[in-house]
């Protein structure tokens, strides 16, 4: 049984295995060859952001960057929501909102609190939509105007390759067919690619209905010639066939870092 989604950040069952995946981390990939081990401090934000940006539609501010920021002695008003949490969740949520206020300006937004709901999910401004995303490293944010998108969602994660039993978890068959010749035309492990894509599929679409899915509840499509992504809902008792069609989305990999995002138009 597919793992549902418990919080708006995802699915996190995945990502604490992914996590604990040291076989994958730490120099050996999918085909059983040795590779060099992934050193996530490597990977460039400047880069990251710049691509991010000519992935999304215009409207749509992205900003981004390492978690230093987020070492300042200063306490954010929305930490107290936190609760106890780890150093490191502690951290990356400062750079999220510290980020998030950055291109919150870039649409002519001020100094803002931003909250967190009780499905974790951030309280943009009134007339904002928005999207949160983190590796241990590194951080993105991309807002837009309601007026201009309905919803928002992003999502990035190291080029580390998926286990088998992760792979199963996260991707059908159908979706993982070709995949020798789709790595080497994209140059990335292809069921992390399709979690990536899954997650800011669910980030957008949760945001619409406050709804839950598992992975396989979402089917995708890659072009890999255009860099897009096809996801649409799968039928089932659960979720009704009226959800069943097509969103598009984007992604992309700069310096071993994977990214995507899906935006739905409010034109």
């Amino acid at each position: 049984m597919s793992p549902k989604i418990g919080r708006h950040g995802g699915w996190p069952f995945v990502k604490v295995l992914m996590q604990g995946d040291k076989h994958n981390r730490n120099g050996r990939r999918r085909n059983g060859m040795p590779t060099a081990p992934e050193v996530c401090d490597d990977y460039s934000p400047v880069h990251l952001v710049a691509a991010f940006r000519q992935l999304v539609p215009h409207g749509i501010v992205v900003e981004g960057g390492d978690f230093k920021p987020a070492d300042r002695p200063v306490k954010l008003e929305e930490e107290v929501s936190l609760g106890n949490v780890v150093p490191a969740r502690r951290r990356e949520f400062r750079a999220g909102r510290i980020m998030a206020r950055q291109a919150l300006r870039g649409l002519g937004i001020p100094e803002t609190v931003i909250p967190i709901e009780l499905d974790r999910a951030p309280v943009w401004p009134a007339g904002i939509v928005g999207s949160i995303s983190h590796t241990r490293s590194l951080c993105v944010v991309a807002v837009g105007s309601s007026a201009e998108f309905l919803s928002i969602g992003i999502d990035i994660e190291e080029d580390s390759p998926l286990s088998c039993e992760l792979t199963q978890l996260v991707a059908g068959a159908a979706e993982t067919e070709g995949r020798e010749g789709i790595e080497r035309r994209l140059g990335c492990d292809l069921p992390k690619l399709l979690f990536v894509i899954k997650e800011a599929f669910y980030k957008m679409y949760f945001q619409l209905n406050r709804r839950f899915l598992a992975f396989h509840d979402v089917r995708v499509e890659l072009d890999v010639e255009k860099h897009t992504a096809k996801a649409m809902i799968v039928p089932s008792k659960r979720l009704a066939a009226a959800d069943s069609h097509w969103f598009e989305g984007r992604f992309g990999n700069s310096d071993g870092t994977l990214f995507s995002c899906f935006d739905l138009s409010a034109r």
